[in-house]
């Protein structure tokens, strides 16, 4: 066993390498340091016996300095000077550590010990224990992790610059279970493009063409709008605290829920006035976990409605079998909810659409066999109906990116709400609305099924992508036409036709396949 000795607090160093890479005290420092202040060190530090720079117990040394100590336990050992880091680093692997330090490892490693790939090891005893050290301090950290860590540290530092406040701040939210390494990574690189975007980007664009008008302003001011005009409204405001959309005027990253609520009943009072008497308004909004709990806020907003006059009719579910993934100590969310309000009890409401529908398993109505059939309130798109949790945007970012600009949106509801929504309370001819438009996948249903589309959306990159969405839908929209910017690819032309809907403005179902066993084409290949 090896002899300790006590000696002087200031005879021993700190390993400058270690300090490096642990910058932050661990979680459990406190109790750590409220143990030594009880029962001293119990465990001697380890330091090289020829340079007395610690190898082991950096913190240890920190805290008895912070407490005043004299003397300090260590065990003395001989290291060769190229072999001081490893060692070091390698009695630190069981400290628990926030993602930063994890990156500063994966770096001391790779510029240290780099072992490029297929180098025969087991001929070079040298490089054999170079990557056994190596593989044996990463067996707690998975090649995808290291990946994800590496990137979100590149993209944080052509976002931020090296080590600035916002670049600790993008490590720091994961380590508090903000969001997820892959949440931030994609989070990153949606501002990332968002920064390359505004090289090509106007900072206006709107879209004024017969049947289909797109306004690049605040909805809380329709005054395009005339009053008691639009049918029926389809939208999906942003929800609290979700996504930064970065764009002035912005609604949900207001700090307080009461804030952000008063922000939507402003635009809402907006929509009553232009909805006509006899429209309806469909509101899907969500919730999310802050300081340890949900904010309640599709119950505070439903309240909210009544008591600015709005009726309550009806309330729909929409469940996902792919939900994304819910921190913390509870279930994972994988609803939302669909309200529907009115201005007064007359509205226009039809299910006859549904009697034209074979819906066996009754995935979306009740009873199509019957005389009467209705939509059941839980939208449980399964089976041959929908198999993902949202809309894939996959095929609409890759015509974007041939249009020269990155899509950086991708909260859309499947074409399927809009679609039981809007044949559910509008027929041909009559004029759907969506404040929150988005990309447009409401204004895709209204303009392939014959009705005219009205939209009102603050960021005009989002309103370029939905002429990009609504070139595919609409005859004879030609977008070939130059644009704003000169883009180096061609856009494809789209010549699939798609089931949910009909050809040359006439509507065309039959069977529930003709209805909703396409939608998983659909979004694949639209939204």
């Amino acid at each position: 066993m090896e002899k300790v000795h006590f000696v002087d607090l200031l005879s021993v160093s700190p390993n400058p390498t270690k300090l490096g890479i642990y910058q932050s005290a661990p979680e459990n420092y406190a109790s750590i340091k409220d143990n030594i202040s009880q029962y001293g060190i119990i465990e001697p530090l380890l330091v090289n016996k020829d340079t007395k720079v610690i190898i082991s117990g950096n913190l240890r040394h920190q805290i008895a300095t912070e407490l005043g100590f004299n003397k300090i336990p260590v065990i003395f050992v001989k290291v060769e000077d190229e072999d001081m880091d490893l060692k070091s680093i390698s009695t630190n692997q069981q400290r628990i550590k926030s993602t930063y330090q994890i990156l500063k490892e994966i770096q001391f490693f790779e510029q240290h010990y780099n072992i490029r790939q297929g180098a025969r090891t087991d001929l070079d005893p040298e490089l054999k224990e170079m990557k056994e050290h190596r593989d044996e301090l990463f067996t707690s950290i998975s090649r995808d992790k290291r990946t994800k860590i590496k990137k979100i540290h590149q993209l944080a530092l052509d976002l931020y610059g090296e080590e600035t406040p916002e670049y600790f701040e993008v490590f720091q939210t994961i380590d508090i279970g903000k969001t997820t390494l892959n949440g931030q990574y994609h989070n990153l690189l949606d501002k990332f493009q968002r920064k390359g975007n505004d090289e090509v980007i106007p900072q206006e664009y709107s879209i004024i063409r017969e049947n289909t008008q797109i306004y690049n302003r605040n909805s809380a001011d329709m005054s395009e709008v005339d009053d008691n005009s639009i049918n029926t409204i389809i939208t999906s405001p942003p929800y609290f605290q979700m996504r930064d959309y970065e764009t002035e005027d912005q609604i949900g990253q207001e700090r307080l829920v009461e804030t952000y609520l008063n922000n939507l009943i402003a635009v809402f009072n907006e929509c009553k006035r232009v909805l006509r008497q006899d429209g309806s308004l469909f509101v899907n909004i969500n919730d999310c976990v802050i300081d340890g709990q949900y904010q309640a806020v599709p119950q505070r907003f439903l309240i909210k409605m009544i008591q600015s006059g709005w009726l309550f009719n009806d309330e729909m579910i929409w469940i996902k079998n792919n939900p994304a993934y819910t921190q913390g100590s509870r279930s994972v969310r994988s609803h939302e909810y669909i309200y529907h309000f009115t201005k007064s009890t007359e509205f226009f409401y039809s299910d006859s659409w549904l009697r034209e529908l074979v819906d066996i398993n009754n995935e979306v109505s009740y009873g199509t066999n019957r005389n009467s059939p209705k939509v059941k309130s839980g939208l449980d798109f399964r089976g041959n109906i929908l198999k993902s949790n949202a809309s894939s945007t996959a095929e609409l970012r890759k015509k974007c990116a041939e249009r020269g600009f990155h899509l950086t949106h991708s909260a859309t509801f499947p074409i399927d709400v809009p679609s039981i929504c809007g044949f559910t309370t509008t027929r041909e001819g009559d004029t759907i609305l969506d404040c929150f438009a988005g990309t447009s996948v409401t204004g895709e249903f209204a303009r392939r099924n014959n009705r005219k589309f009205i939209g009102y959306e603050l960021n005009p990159q989002y309103i370029i992508a939905s002429e990009v969405r609504l070139s595919a839908t609409v005859k004879n929209w030609n977008i070939s036409e130059k644009l704003f910017f000169e883009s180096k690819m061609t856009i494809d032309r789209v010549t699939t036709k798609m089931k949910l809907g009909f050809e040359s403005e006439k509507k065309n179902f039959n069977s529930i396949s003709k209805i909703f066993s396409d939608a998983v084409s659909i979004l694949g290949k639209y939204n």
